[in-house]
């Protein structure tokens, strides 16, 4: 169960008052608890409230301009108001850091450093900003009006709707009477043109509005090919559930606007569509789509919106007519016809060959909905007059109605001719293919039979090249022993025996040396006994040692050389 609880902002001032009336009122998105309300009154005055115990106390207010004196005799309407220089409407913008005031924010208060800019429009089409903190202690500043790159010609109508898209960068779509909607992107100044506008104004602000297109939309649902010249307040509605789209409401009904650039910008932005130029991105038109008429443009009888809202998880509108009745309509969240990426470089390689290519080029389910793509739409009627219509205004309507569904039932009729020659072509194609099959499968058999030939050949080739290789090692074997003179392996081995024998004959000097000196160190030895048993004193124990290592070693020595020298024996096969 709901509890709905209402607040009454200023109930002294807008009763007691005849001038000041409420034109907008949002919650203010920098509220932790959402208890603040941000209005904009008539008398050029940004008024914010907090809701405190059930009670909308006066927080702060902030001057957009000067205050409306004087009105029109017999109206409520000022002067100020006529020549428009009273705001009409205004919107959020994404938050923007306060690097001044940072540290103060963060010690004395409770909210967070973040600054909600809010656009203000005015009558003539000019936007202000002013950043409305929820602390009292910071000062706010009025900074305008921004600079835009149309000129008053293009936009002398009566302004009357503002809303800033979230998206990067801001797109702030401002809506006239006349029914013409402008989309432009906000950017950052370059510092020549700031100082050049700050001169001028004084109170110059930081960024710009650059206008990238416009939406015409039809006020009223045209019966004849007369000019539609009718004019209404337009309000502007987000749409959560998909950015890039909203819901435009008036006297004649409820139109829904898609700009469809917002997506390949918002990826050009982040780099990751940096190839497609900002041509080709500007160049793809918003769709507007009439959903409710309420008024044809050849009648006086309104049913006017007087109250819209969205319901999300699935996206509905929900919107009360001036004669009491309620509409609700479901709205796809997603794209009717969505975009196919097609590779440009793709293209241009691909040769143009046969149309039946060009055709299959084309991914089908897109060209089918291009086919089936509305140039126009019957929306839902809901008139004034209490059903009460002339035949001529009923004719006309049904007129209208039979030129768009004719246009509807000839795009069907080229969607089932596409189809049917897609059919036909697909057939053509299969049996092309089937064929193709059939000679594949035929060249398979033949190719697996002339392969197995080919590798009976190998094998009896390999076969006979083993033996013709095992004919000319013996042939090879018995020409050189035939030759008379030896061949180049064998003088190297001659060589080889010589420089062994050389060896050998010094190894032989070298043991007959030992021996000399084993058989002197033997005759040296016997001495040594005999002068040694003469002798009363003995030798030390170390000195025996010594002599006994000393002659172990060398009987080792000659061991070892005679060895080497009967293996060189061995090896030369010598006596």
């Amino acid at each position: 169960m709901f509890r709905i609880r209402s607040h009454i902002l200023d109930e002294r001032l807008l009763f007691c008052s005849d001038v000041v009336k409420v034109r907008q009122v949002r919650f203010h998105p920098g509220s932790t608890k959402n208890c603040h309300i941000l209005a904009l009154t008539s008398d050029n005055m940004l008024r914010l409230y907090s809701i405190e115990n059930g009670t909308a106390l006066s927080h702060s207010t902030y001057q957009m301009g000067e205050t409306p004196v004087g009105v029109f005799p017999g109206t409520r309407t000022s002067y100020l108001a006529a020549f428009g220089e009273v705001g009409v409407d205004f919107d959020f913008g994404q938050p923007e850091l306060d690097l001044d005031t940072r540290s103060l924010f963060i010690k004395e208060t409770n909210f967070s450093t973040l600054l909600w800019p809010v656009y203000v429009l005015r009558g003539d089409g000019s936007v202000y900003s002013v950043n409305v903190p929820l602390d009292k202690k910071t000062k706010a500043t009025v900074r305008g009006p921004i600079p835009k790159n149309i000129s008053q010609g293009d936009a002398k109508e009566e302004a009357c709707a503002i809303i800033c898209v979230n998206t990067s960068p801001e797109v702030v779509c401002v809506a006239n009477s006349n029914g013409t909607i402008y989309h432009s992107i906000l950017l950052p100044m370059e510092e020549e043109e700031r100082d050049k506008v700050k001169r001028q104004s004084g109170n110059g602000g930081n960024k710009e509005l650059i206008c990238f297109e416009s939406v015409e939309l039809e006020l009223g649902l045209s019966t004849t090919t007369e000019d539609n010249c009718y004019t209404c307040p337009i309000f502007l509605h987000k749409d959560e559930s998909r950015t890039g789209r909203y819901f435009a409401t008036h006297s004649a009904g409820i139109h829904s606007v898609t700009i469809s650039c917002l997506k390949d910008l918002q990826s050009f932005v982040s780099g990751n569509n940096a190839e497609v130029s900002m041509d080709d991105i500007f160049n793809q038109e918003s769709k507007a789509e009439y959903l409710v008429c309420t008024k044809t443009s050849t009648s006086e009888k309104t049913n006017p919106i007087i109250g819209f809202s969205l319901y999300y998880e699935p996206t509905a509108l929900i919107s009360i007519l001036a004669n009491g009745n309620l509409i609700s309509l479901g709205i796809l969240t997603a794209e009717i016809l969505p975009k196919m990426e097609e590779s440009k470089e793709e293209e241009d390689r691909e040769e143009v060959g046969s149309p039946l290519k060009k055709m299959l080029r084309e991914p089908f389910d897109s060209n089918i909905q291009k086919i089936l793509m509305r140039s126009s739409n019957q929306p839902i009627l809901k008139l004034g007059g209490e059903g009460k219509h002339s035949q001529k205004e009923c004719y006309e309507l049904l007129q209208r109605a039979s030129q768009v569904f004719r246009e509807h039932f000839e795009n069907h009729t080229r969607a089932r001719e596409e189809i049917e020659k897609r059919v036909k072509a697909l057939q053509m194609m299969k049996e092309f293919q089937l064929e193709q099959l059939e000679r594949m499968n035929a060249s398979k058999h033949a190719l697996q039979e002339k392969a197995e030939s080919l590798a009976e050949k190998y094998e009896d080739i390999k076969d006979k090249q083993n033996e013709i290789m095992k004919r000319c090692e013996k042939l090879l074997v018995l020409v050189s022993q035939k030759k008379s003179e030896p061949s180049d392996a064998e003088r190297e081995y001659l060589k080889e025996l010589e420089q062994y024998m050389d060896k050998i004959q010094k190894y032989k000097e070298s043991i007959d040396k030992l021996k000399m000196k084993v058989g002197y160190q033997k005759i040296q030895i016997a001495n040594w006994k005999a002068l040694e048993e003469k002798k009363v004193s003995t030798l030390s124990q170390t000195h025996s040692a010594t002599i006994k290592n000393n002659l172990k070693e060398t009987s080792d020595r000659i061991a070892e050389m005679v060895k080497e020298i009967g293996e060189y024996r061995d090896r030369l096969k010598l006596k």
